[in-house]
């Protein structure tokens, strides 16, 4: 895994497979999709698949893509950030996600 960025308490880096049940968790949060205009995906495999697609695409593909969040003292994801492209509108997107117990700094466990 390629490191981004980092500071004293994150990790930025691109994102992989290991990832996936995480990622799973997040986008199956209904207060983390409240407001993103997507649908919560049906299973674990959906968001595989999409990480697959996303992973070839936007890392292999453009040399950018949407980057792991890693809360170091923990070494826990917490979310993830980053930039995809969006062949519908022929632009660069500007995305994160984030688990919604970070809001207002409250315990994640």
């Amino acid at each position: 895994m390629k490191t981004i960025l980092e500071t004293e308490r994150l990790l930025l880096r691109e994102t992989d497979l290991s990832d996936v049940p995480e990622i799973f968790q997040l986008h199956t949060n209904t207060e983390v999709q409240k407001y993103t205009g997507e649908p919560i995906p049906d299973t674990i495999e959906d968001v595989k698949i999409a990480m697959k697609n996303h992973i070839q695409e936007n890392f292999e593909g453009r040399g950018y893509g949407r980057w792991a969040v890693i809360y170091k003292p923990e070494n826990k994801l917490i979310g993830w950030s980053g930039l995809k492209y969006l062949t519908e509108f022929d632009a660069v997107d500007i995305g994160y996600r984030f688990f919604s117990c970070l809001l207002g700094q409250r315990d994640c466990n």
